[in-house]
């Protein structure tokens, strides 16, 4: 009779539970944050900072409200070819829900080349990878290293 009383108690503090946790999942916030940006003129150099990046971009929550104090610039990733510049921004909201946009300005890439570039990344759309391979130095070096595994082989 004790035991059924227990197994019984147990069965209505577990549902007990389960209800809580639904409840609870039901009201958590689970909505990114979106931005908002407003027209600016800015021109990338070697002079920006992410101070100035940040300029007229806000953030906004359904429950938290204003985030824009929580943006941060990710990175910035140049284009010469385009002369632009990618900047990269994240947002967290106060429920670790995040969100990531990205905005394009225009570069001067002549700047960046003579004064130095405060980016991450500088995206050339073909880089030089000189591939060029000598055939015979590739043949006999696969040819060494067939030799040493053999080698290993006969020694195991």
């Amino acid at each position: 009779m004790k035991g059924n009383l227990l197994g019984i108690l147990f069965t209505v503090l577990s549902g007990v539970l389960i209800a809580f946790i639904v409840i609870a999942y039901g009201r958590s916030d689970r909505n990114d944050p979106e931005f908002r940006f407003s027209a600016v003129n800015l021109t990338y150099d070697s002079t920006t900072k992410d101070s100035d990046l940040l300029v007229a971009v806000n953030a906004y929550d359904n429950r938290d409200g204003d985030l824009t104090s929580r943006i941060v610039v990710e990175k910035v990733v140049l284009n010469k070819d385009a002369g632009t510049a990618v900047v990269y921004y994240a947002v967290a909201d106060y429920s670790g829900n995040v969100a990531k946009q990205s905005r394009v300005f225009p570069a001067d890439i002549d700047d960046l080349e003579d004064n130095g570039d405060s980016s991450d990344i500088i995206e050339e759309p073909f880089p030089n990878l000189n591939l060029a391979f000598d055939n015979e130095a590739v043949e006999s070096s696969s040819v060494e290293a067939s030799a040493e595994v053999s080698a290993e082989a006969e020694t195991n």
